[in-house]
């Protein structure tokens, strides 16, 4: 085999050269600051050794709590607006209750903006605690409206915690969880979402003929913003955010509670290779200015694809139009003919749970990538499903809908059949994947890009929802599931061509793969490479027990860590100033 077709791999130094025959010219724009190494041997080894531990199950727990705030607190709003009545002094029109459901959305894009730019600074552990701080006097200035302008003023204070909790929470489980586990880690943060949603659906049910029972709803808000607040004194801060602030002890402790049955020289090797990526960081922060730092991000194609990647998912998922459904599951199911509208809210915030608990059981062997190219497809025939049922249903009023006519219970069970069956494919891929922003971005722009992904999310989900219900009146609700439709296709378009497979590799790694374009092919490469690593590994112990492997783990770390060299990705440091 010769050198210039073939990846060579220097075992001595732990590196994968690239092809000699692929272009080595840098274009303008195409440097990033780290150099092309592609797998490191060490860390293969390292990340074999990783285990889920009592410690880290418990910490997921804890920071996916803002997982289960953001759920309930969006889909309260769907199932409480109907029983306010005249509680706030007058009926609320079609145009309050979009204001009102609104507000909690322009206070998201605020939260995720701001606590995502401070998110270094602060740090992850105390920008949830403020999100819970928000959460908390959100709800209860909500509980006790009785003006539309307090309540406006509550959802608004509420979204910036709901803001927040969406950038923070999946950022600080993604920089904590093992390589192996991590698609599972970030994905119970996204299952507690619909958990959230079908807790307050199913609430909303139990309590519609209850006095100010839409009171007791938003109150119930507080109760897991305060265990969160109590459960913060027992998490550990970041590892990169404390080796950030110059605090490597504190990452060292934080990472022996996660990597518990790690030798000693397998942390150290963690932390030599977080360093390694700090250190971009704090040149990046302390050689720029804002301006040139935002200047130096948008030139770089490499900082830009990622960020356009987590963004476009972002905002292709909102465009599927299932938030909307959520908000307005209570009033779309009324106009249904359902006697208990809240009742029938939880049919998709219930099958997107249980669908979403199913793609994250398969997230870690399917792939990111993979779940979405065979779930939109099905998201794509509930939706034909849905217009075709739709137009059919309304055909006696008009093709709208109309609360004083009675549908054929048959029409309304083929409509709702068609809903679930778009939650299905949706709840398996873009409910959760969306979240996994935090993994494709290095870490010198995890932050800041996960902010504006997350802020991209939020804003589309403005448009979304504050449009909804005049959507059903002026393009009828065929028309208007088909305008979900388009975009949902043209979001499987972005899908196939700019969405690369981040399955099994680190998050360090995984910032390499958008140096070839959107990394599509780059990402199959760097997988294939760690697999026959890995294999190599498997074939040098194949005589070898479990036991005996673990041993000789413990008693060869300190040569098989501390010894060796790290990958070296930030070789080419001196040259951020340079390209601004």
């Amino acid at each position: 085999m010769s050198k210039d077709n073939h990846e060579i791999i220097d075992m001595e130094h732990a590196v994968v050269e690239q092809p000699k025959s692929k272009k080595t010219k840098k274009r303008e724009g195409d440097e990033a600051d780290f150099s092309l190494a592609m797998i490191d041997e060490n860390l293969v080894r390292a990340e074999n050794e990783d285990k889920l531990t009592v410690y880290l199950c418990f910490l997921i727990a804890a920071a996916a709590i803002a997982g289960f705030l953001f759920g309930y607190d969006t889909a309260v709003v769907g199932v409480a607006l109907p029983l306010i009545g005249n509680d706030l002094g007058k009926t609320l029109s079609a145009s309050d209750q979009e204001i009102i459901t609104a507000g909690t959305t322009i206070g998201a894009i605020f939260g995720s903006a701001i606590l995502g730019a401070f998110a270094d600074k602060w740090g992850r552990k105390w920008c949830i605690t403020i999100a819970d701080a928000f959460f908390t006097v959100g709800a209860i200035l909500i509980a006790s409206s009785y003006s539309l302008a307090q309540i406006i003023v509550g959802r608004l204070i509420l979204g910036v915690g709901v803001g927040g909790a969406a950038v923070i929470a999946p950022l600080y489980i993604t920089e904590l969880a093992p390589t192996a586990v991590r698609g599972r880690c970030i994905g119970v943060n996204a299952l507690f979402i619909p958990v959230g949603q079908v807790v307050a659906d199913g609430i909303g049910a139990g309590v519609q003929n209850m006095k100010h029972g839409w009171r007791f709803l938003f109150a119930l808000g507080v109760v897991p913003s305060m265990i969160q607040l109590c459960l913060m004194h027992w998490l550990p801060e970041s590892p990169r955010v404390s080796i950030l602030k110059g605090k490597t002890e504190q990452a060292r402790a934080a990472m022996r509670k996660v990597y518990q049955d790690a030798p000693e020289a397998q942390i150290d090797f963690k932390i030599r290779v977080a360093e390694e990526y700090v250190a971009a960081t704090t040149k990046l922060q302390r050689d720029l200015t804002f301006s040139q730092r935002v200047s130096k991000i948008w030139k770089t194609k490499a900082y830009r694809r990622p960020i356009i990647t987590v963004a476009g998912l972002q905002f292709f998922g909102q465009l599927t139009g299932f938030n909307a459904l959520l908000y307005y599951a209570g009033t779309l199911f009324g106009l249904l003919g359902l006697s208990n509208p809240a009742l029938g809210g939880l049919i998709p915030a219930g099958v997107n749970a249980l669908f979403l608990f199913i793609g994250m059981c398969l997230v870690d062997r399917v792939g990111r990538r993979g779940l979405l190219v065979w779930c939109v497809p099905v998201m794509i025939a509930g939706l034909v499903w849905c217009v075709v049922g739709f137009y059919y249903m309304c055909k006696p009023t008009g093709g709208l809908l109309d609360t004083s006519y009675t549908y054929s219970t048959t029409n309304i069970g083929v409509v709702i059949g068609g809903i679930v069956f778009f939650v299905m494919g949706y709840g398996a891929s873009y409910s959760h994947l969306i979240w996994y922003q935090s993994e494709f971005l290095a870490l010198e722009i995890r932050a800041a890009g996960s902010a504006i992904a997350t802020t991209t999310c939020w804003i589309a989900n403005l448009v979304v929802s504050v449009s909804y219900l005049s959507e059903l009146e002026t393009l009828t609700p065929a028309g208007t599931y088909g305008l979900y439709l388009g975009f949902v296709t043209v979001g499987y378009v972005f899908v196939l061509f700019c969405f690369p497979e981040s399955k099994g590799l680190s998050i360090d790694e995984i910032a390499q793969v958008f140096h070839d374009g959107f990394g599509i092919k780059k990402s199959v490469e760097m997988r294939a490479e760690k697999d026959r690593l890995r294999a190599k590994w498997d074939k040098e112990n194949e005589n070898t027990s479990v036991h005996d492997m673990a041993r000789k783990a413990k008693e060869t770390a300190h040569l098989e860590f501390s010894q060796r060299p790290t990958r070296g990705f930030r070789d080419d440091l001196d040259s951020i100033a340079e390209t601004v």
